[in-house]
This record gives C-alpha cells, structure tokens and sequence, in this order.
C-alpha cells in the first residue's frame, strides 16, 4: 500500500499545486486513481469512494507540504520512491490528465510531471 499513497500523493499534488482545486480536478483524480490501478494492481480494492476520501483526508496535509520551505523534499519523496516501478508511464499519464482537466496547464502543473518524467528517466 505505500506505493499507492506515493501514487496518490502524485496525483493530489497534480490537482493542488497550483493552489486551486475544482470539482472537475477531483472528480478526474477519482477517475485516474481507479485506470491506474487497473493497470498497476487490478485485484487490489479501490473503489470510486475511496478515492475520493483519500483526496479528502489528505488534503489538507499535501497543501501545506507544498506551502512550506520543504516544498521540493515533498515533492521528490515520492517520485524517488516510484523509481524502481513498473508503470510510472501510467502515473505520468493520469498526472497529465488531472492537471488538463481544469482546461489548462499551470506552470506548475507541468513542472511537476516534467520533474517526474526526468527522475524516472521518461
């Protein structure tokens, strides 16, 4: 399960770290959590809801992660901790996903997923 929060945190960060969240961003991420889990682990239990409540619980925590002056370790932490996995193309895709759901790409929607890309070697 600890790839998975690593896999969540990514995809919050892709809807938070432009310091807006809409319901469109959630509602993908919902969406994006459950086809990578389909790729990744088909027989694990997630479902729509618990996505969601994920999202919901952490929230809070991930923003302030991204507001304090250990922004760049937060971010990293799990990107270095994905390294050595399969499928990190998947978590890139639906972080790109997530972050265009809004209808754009910030800045720093797009630093993120470049930073994953060139960690993970994509």
């Amino acid at each position: 399960m600890e790839h998975w929060n690593h896999i969540l945190t990514l995809l919050s960060f892709s809807i938070i770290i432009d310091d807006r969240v809409y319901k469109e961003e959630v509602d993908c991420f919902v969406e994006q959590a459950l086809k990578v889990r389909e790729r990744l682990n088909p027989d694990m239990l997630f479902s729509k809801k618990m996505a969601f409540d994920w999202f919901v619980a952490h929230r809070d925590e991930k923003q302030k992660q991204l507001k304090s002056d250990k922004r760049e370790l937060y971010i990293l932490e799990p990107i270095i901790a994905l390294s050595n996995m399969k499928g990190k193309d998947h978590i890139l895709a639906a972080m790109s996903e997530i972050s265009h759901s809004d209808g754009e790409y910030h800045d720093k929607e797009l630093d993120l997923i470049a930073l994953a890309r060139a960690q993970w070697g994509l």
